[in-house]
């Protein structure tokens, strides 16, 4: 069974060096801030991520329009105890919606994560708009 899932595995470092190649500098950013982000979601501390590297900032080098790049940010919701259900909605309907109606990701800290917390990840904008959604089905 390892022999098994070794060969199930065994070409993944060659297309991750593969993809990697073909990013943009603008994508290696949104990968990196992504990536930093997300750990924190699952990765608690109580000294608000004062031991964590920074989020990484858009860089000067990047061939792009300044306007179009927005920085993304975390936010972190806490839900009241009982009311997970109301954000989820009857096979999970309510959270569904509000992801198609924001750009920002939207996770759920579950079994891996703490209890009763959502996590919020995209533009200052779309995360704002997110936000006052999930309060509105808090209520």
């Amino acid at each position: 069974m390892v022999r098994a899932a070794a060969d199930d595995v065994r070409f993944l470092p060659y297309v991750f060096h593969k993809m990697m190649e073909k990013l943009s500098e603008e994508s290696l950013w949104r990968l990196a801030v992504r990536g930093s982000l997300c750990c924190r979601c699952f990765c608690i501390s109580d000294n608000e991520y004062a031991d964590w590297p920074a989020i990484p900032s858009i860089p000067e080098f990047l061939n792009v329009e300044r306007d179009t790049l927005e920085d993304e940010i975390l936010s972190i919701l806490d839900v009241p105890p009982g009311k997970m259900g109301c954000v989820i909605g009857r096979k999970g309907s309510s959270i569904l919606s509000i992801k198609e109606s924001c750009k920002a990701e939207i996770l759920i800290s579950g079994s891996k994560g703490a209890p009763d917390k959502v996590f919020i990840i995209g533009p200052l904008k779309q995360v704002r708009k997110a936000e006052a959604m999930l309060r509105g089905r808090m209520l």
